[in-house]
């Protein structure tokens, strides 16, 4: 599903540019997908709870070879963006309940494991689409959303033959749950929300923005593709050291060391015009959402008891930051050029990190 999503989504603001649509329109298209996704994930995920995963799951696939097909035949601006209002649903379909699928699977430290392996996958197509979307729109702009929508019916085809609903784990009882779970983590798992929040709202200007300013560099399609096919290699190589290792759960210095780091490659493309220093950049940012983003899953379904429900509000989260993030991000280069998104990137992590340090700065035994 990631692979699909991510060929479709530099494809789609690379026929965008190609129709002179402005920054705020190239945010729009990735604001109207994540408020279709936000708005829905919370349904979606306690509805897989009551009807089961499988249902959901296999429908999302279907719809987004609607949508990808229409877009090799759209020449209009408006259509673009009225798939994307598509696209959320399917989004909001698939995540929660395939998330929930796994966390039925397992409890406790395999749970972890289990979620580690769910994150490099999707990460391993987050590398791999927007190389391919690159490299296939140079040859043809239209041949990404082809491919795009093979990789849909080969997915579908794997999920109606493979995949069954199963009952739900029991979770260890040293791992509290709703009423029982302590106030430091519920505190620290809205900080966790908060820092993943943030990373998305980063990872929506570069999906969305960064394109329009790297053509602006006269750099190809192909090389933007390798760009952002970066903070996908930064992920799984994160994802991969995470599942490791629990020596992170619920630690301060890691939470927000790595939102130091995003700070870092925000800098970076804000002050630099080189592409391996973009590819620097772009490397800090995805290794800080590899993070956030274990962090919010792991403890969303391993302390929330309705798992379903839990994947739901972490989709929510995701979903609300690439939301808010294209759309401002867009507003401002409107307005006050092209870098403009990353100086705002950063205004918005330092108050997010604020926020953090109120929620979980006070020294705890639990805690480092």
């Amino acid at each position: 599903m990631d692979l699909v999503f991510s060929t479709y989504y530099l494809a789609a603001p690379l026929v965008l540019i190609d129709l002179n649509a402005n920054p705020i329109e190239l945010g729009l298209v990735g604001t109207i997908l994540s408020t279709a996704h936000m708005g829905m994930a919370n349904l979606m995920g306690p509805l897989s709870d009551r009807l089961g995963r499988r249902r959901l799951i296999i429908t999302a696939p279907v719809l987004f070879v609607a949508s990808c097909l229409v877009m090799t035949m759209t020449r209009q601006i408006k259509v673009v963006l009225a798939l994307s209002i598509l696209n959320g649903l399917c989004m909001s379909l698939f995540w929660p309940a395939f998330q929930a699928w796994i966390a039925d699977r397992q409890a406790g430290p395999e749970l972890a494991r289990d979620i580690g392996s769910f994150n490099m996958s999707w990460t391993a197509a987050n590398l791999s689409g927007p190389v391919i979307s690159g490299f296939l729109f140079s040859f043809y702009p239209r041949l990404p959303f082809l491919f795009a929508a093979t990789i849909s019916v080969i997915l579908f085809l794997l999920t109606y033959t493979s995949l069954q609903d199963r009952k739900t784990q029991p979770v260890a009882r040293i791992e509290p749950v709703d009423g029982e779970t302590s106030t430091w983590q519920k505190r620290f798992l809205c900080a966790v929300w908060i820092a993943n929040f943030i990373s998305w709202f980063i990872i929506g200007n570069v999906r969305y923005q960064f394109p329009k300013l790297a053509r602006d560099l006269n750099t190809a399609p192909y090389l933007i593709g390798l760009l952002i096919g970066c903070v996908g290699f930064a992920q799984f190589l994160g994802f991969s050291i995470l599942r490791t290792s629990g020596r992170w759960h619920f630690k301060r210095i890691y939470l927000l060391g790595v939102q130091l780091l995003a700070a870092g490659g925000v800098l970076l493309i804000l002050l630099s015009s080189k592409q391996a220093l973009f590819a620097l950049a772009l490397i800090m940012i995805g290794l800080c959402a590899s993070l956030t983003y274990y962090s919010s899953l792991y403890y969303a379904v391993h302390l929330i008891k309705r798992k379903g429900r839990g994947a739901g509000i972490h989709e929510s989260v995701v979903g609300s930051g690439a939301l808010s993030g294209p759309i401002l991000g867009g507003i401002v280069a409107q307005y006050a050029g092209l870098r403009s998104p990353y100086l705002l990137c950063l205004a918005v992590l330092v108050i997010a990190v604020a926020v953090q340090f109120i929620l979980v700065g006070r020294k705890n035994h639990n805690t480092i």
